[in-house]
């Protein structure tokens, strides 16, 4: 029972502080302003998370399970390896609505030099990296794509796809689909073409 409830309290921490740091900013949200707005002791904060940095970053990580989640329910509507690696393009145009996303960006810059939290940062960039390489996986099982070359095939994926990030301020997200889509179609091209030879 008291775990249940402990967990309980745990994600209403979490969902109370989405909030407010989607409101206010990484930087601009104080442990204080925290206690206030969740309605919780400051001891009951830190009961569950060590730090505001803590918090934040069992945050990204929830962020990223939900990303994952949605992707693993969604890719059975793509059943072929080429539409699983349209779809999964796609499914990371849809994540860039989503207003964690700035603040993730404050908090990366906000903090360059903590090495504990710059290795936190990377487990949770890496997540993602493992569904891509899955993937291809599948493309080396219909024979498109080189098994030797997997690993090197879904890093540079990954690259490509966080590497378009960049265009999210300069693009509607209509235009960012269509640009994701051609990325994705030269990668395509390249890999499958490099295999024939």
């Amino acid at each position: 029972m008291s775990t249940d409830k402990g967990r309980k309290k745990r994600d209403l921490i979490l969902d109370k502080a989405k909030e407010l740091f989607i409101q206010r900013g990484y930087a601009a949200t104080s442990m204080e302003d925290l206690v206030q707005y969740i309605g919780v002791s400051k001891g009951s904060i830190y009961y569950h998370f060590k730090s505001k940095d803590d918090l934040f970053v069992q945050l990204l990580i929830r962020q990223n399970q939900e990303w994952i989640n949605a992707w693993v329910e969604k890719s059975v509507d793509f059943p072929s390896f080429e539409e699983k690696v349209y779809g999964i393009a796609d499914h990371m145009v849809d994540d860039f609505q989503n207003p964690l996303i700035k603040v993730g960006e404050e908090f990366y810059i906000s903090n360059p030099e903590n090495e504990e939290l710059l290795e936190k940062i990377l487990a949770i960039i890496r997540e993602p990296r493992k569904l891509y390489r899955d993937i291809f996986a599948e493309g080396v099982k219909e024979g498109l794509v080189p098994e030797e070359e997997l690993d090197d095939i879904a890093i540079v994926f990954a690259s490509l796809l966080d590497g378009l990030v960049t265009s999210f301020y300069e693009r509607s997200t209509d235009e960012l689909r269509v640009l994701y889509k051609k990325a994705v179609k030269y990668f395509l091209q390249g890999v499958l073409h490099n295999h024939k030879d």
